[in-house]
């Protein structure tokens, strides 16, 4: 018998997020989370503007999500928000999948 792969639940960010609404994004996610074990949130920021308070919002879901045990992962990841992340050093702490059409990252 082969494993049960996790679940997956797609999360759409976006097209802003004010400073003021991240708590309660949190809380939403809180919630979304909190009776799903083993489920993988991959979150789709095709839409979502990129800036200091996209990155920290960001970052605040992935520390929600991990105090939970469970791990965002983006998708989509528009060029502008891809750069931001990669030049600010937090690619490995906000992970995504290659954009379409490019082969995964070796092991």
């Amino acid at each position: 018998m082969l494993p049960t792969p996790p679940r997956a639940v797609v999360w759409r960010l976006g097209p802003s997020i004010a400073r003021a609404e991240i708590p309660a994004l949190c809380d939403r996610l809180r919630l979304l989370l909190c009776d799903r074990p083993g489920t993988t949130l991959r979150c789709d920021v095709r839409a979502l503007a990129p800036g200091a308070t996209a990155v920290e919002a960001l970052l605040r879901l992935q520390l929600t999500a991990r105090r939970q045990g469970h791990a965002i992962r983006l998708c989509h990841v528009p060029d502008g928000l891809n750069r931001l992340l990669t030049v600010t050093g937090l690619t490995e702490v906000l992970p995504a999948d290659p954009p379409s059409g490019t082969p995964p990252h070796p092991p």
